[in-house]
């Protein structure tokens, strides 16, 4: 079943890989520039979501580089989540962190080709350096800078990511959820780092077909209980 459900969105992936290679292109008629690239891991600081089955992909391809990261970054994202007394808090302790577990040495992704929509779907049109900017610690001045130098067409306003392909990848993952509904009876949807630490060491595809109960009960023995990190649908 699990295998079925990766290759479609596998498949689903490619398909979405095509539309934002169009759209690009598209932009770039229009002298619009997307400035992402490889290496350029600035919004890899930032908290990635992802549905069970994208990051069941991301288990079953990651390096043992990566993987002896991991359960020490999971751990700290945890206590991020239990310690935040409200959501942007947490936001701003996961960037607090630094990159994603998964980036190599030279700052590429490790497993750009399992990589998930929400990944896929960030296109930034400002440089890298406001990908990574603390927007807290800027002057009024600089952050209504940043404001009017936006593509407001194109830009998920406030913020500089494009929001077309926001949009087609919560489509996308929308779908992939879907699918882990009608397969198993709920669906599962969380924290990328943790729900790959929840399947390597707990094996969470395993515990699904006994149902939903099942998975929260493991979530919770795990710690990992917190709807920062994990929630369930329907």
């Amino acid at each position: 079943m699990w295998q079925d459900l990766m290759n479609e969105v596998r498949d689903q992936q490619a398909l979405f890989d095509i539309a934002v290679r169009d759209w690009i292109a598209g932009y770039a008629l229009k002298q619009g520039t997307i400035h992402c690239g490889k290496g350029c891991h600035a919004c890899c600081s930032l908290a990635v979501n992802c549905t069970f089955t994208e990051a069941l992909a991301v288990s079953t391809s990651l390096a043992d580089r990566h993987a002896a990261a991991l359960a020490d970054h999971a751990a700290k994202i945890r206590s991020a989540a239990f310690a935040a007394p409200d959501f942007p808090s947490f936001l701003r302790a996961r960037r607090a962190l630094g990159g994603c577990p998964f980036l190599d040495s030279d700052g590429a992704c490790g497993v750009y080709n399992r990589r998930p929509f929400s990944c896929r779907s960030l296109l930034s049109t400002k440089e890298s350096r406001w990908c990574g900017a603390d927007f807290s610690t800027l002057s009024r001045e600089e952050k209504q800078g940043f404001v009017e130098s936006l593509d407001q067409s194109v830009a998920a306003f406030p913020m500089h990511y494009v929001k077309a392909t926001q949009d087609l990848g919560q489509d996308f993952e929308s779908c992939a959820a879907g699918r882990m509904a009608e397969t198993f009876g709920f669906g599962l949807y969380g924290n990328l780092p943790v729900l790959v630490f929840l399947e390597r060491e707990h094996r969470l595809s395993e515990t699904a077909p006994k149902g939903a109960d099942a998975v929260r009960e493991q979530v919770a023995r795990a710690g990992c209980n917190h709807p920062f990190l994990i929630t369930f649908s329907p």
